[in-house]
């Protein structure tokens, strides 16, 4: 988007009259691991309270959401299968229209009944759902994702995987890579698509630079000196468990809140002055004044993604899968250079 267009959509008007058909629900912000990737891992005395949304309090909530939208994301900075009450939740946003459910998980030891629940109530709709564990390696998983064990990772992975292929469902597993682990990606790889048969891709990411706690991603290297215009704040405004508004998916210390949603709508969150503010100085180009983008390094960093695929690992013999990982290293070399 050009620059005249960016100040005629968002700064002439100040107030959003268009909307995105997408929102993002914090069912709780409670985790089952402290995992060092994550502030519930390296900031956990500064997030914000932990709570669990009841059904009631979320009927409280959706009543107020004016908007229309058809695609939810059901989770944001904790574990939502710890919401015994997912399946519910899930109902009523089908009986609002939802038609699409997309759901992060770490899939330790998580409750299976609730899963069987979820994907009975989902039936036909479209899920996507994907599982974090590092399982191409007990090392790299056991020092990311604490206190987890890597046995009883796999056990769960198993467990879900079964419970996946019986309801013809298809999921992801999303995995932080680094570089001393990649050469070992060419004979583990198949390995993991031969055991869990529901696993539809494999996606590796590099580490995460969260706000306020940089070390949390890999950043040697891979950093602009100059900031972009962040989408995240028109894009990911996200409703949290205790139902205040956030304009930024990141803000797991709640520094970007605009209101509660218990007391107005979402439409009104949106667009009084606190949220105007928000956007007015991203789009400025002033974005250290906002409180959590002062310490943010998402605008400026290049993140390492690459997503595999099980028709490409069934298909692809070694000389294939070794020159294919063999590329990995570009993004990780620079590291080596600093």
């Amino acid at each position: 988007m050009t620059w005249r267009k960016l100040c005629i959509r968002y700064l002439q008007p100040g107030k959003l009259t268009s909307w995105s058909d997408t929102l993002t629900i914090e069912l709780s912000n409670r985790c089952t691991l402290a995992c060092n990737c994550c502030p519930n891992g390296r900031d956990r005395e500064r997030c914000r309270k932990q709570h669990i949304l009841t059904l009631n309090e979320f009927q409280q909530l959706i009543d107020q959401i004016d908007i229309p939208f058809k695609r939810v994301f059901l989770h944001l900075h904790g574990e939502p299968f710890l919401n015994k009450e997912l399946p519910q939740i899930v109902d009523l946003l089908i009986k609002r229209g939802v038609d699409e459910f997309c759901i992060f998980s770490n899939a330790y030891q998580i409750d299976l009944t609730l899963l069987e629940q979820l994907l009975g109530v989902i039936e036909h709709r479209k899920l996507n759902i994907a599982f974090s564990a590092e399982l191409y390696d007990d090392i790299t998983y056991e020092s990311i994702r604490k206190p987890g064990k890597f046995t009883t990772i796999w056990q769960s992975m198993e467990q879900i995987d079964s419970i996946m292929v019986r309801h013809q469902r298809n999921y992801t597993v999303n995995a932080i890579i680094n570089a001393s682990t990649i050469d070992t990606l060419k004979d583990k790889v198949p390995v993991i698509f031969a055991k869990l048969r529901g696993m539809n891709s494999l996606l590796f990411n590099s580490a995460f630079p969260w706000p306020h706690i940089p070390e949390t991603g890999d950043i040697a290297g891979h950093l602009s000196p100059h900031r972009s215009i962040c989408s995240q704040i028109w894009q990911l405004p996200t409703i949290l468990a205790s139902g205040e508004v956030t304009m930024c998916s990141s803000d797991y210390r709640g520094e970007c809140i605009v209101g509660s949603l218990y007391n107005y709508t979402f439409s009104k969150l949106m667009n009084n002055r606190e949220a105007r503010r928000f956007r007015h100085n991203i789009a400025l180009r002033k974005a250290d004044r906002n409180t959590i983008c002062s310490e943010c390094l998402i605008d400026r960093h290049k993140q390492f993604t690459r997503i595999v695929k099980r028709q490409f690992i069934e298909k692809a013999n070694n000389q294939t899968l070794e020159r294919y990982f063999a590329t990995y290293h570009k993004y990780f070399d620079i590291d080596d250079q600093i």
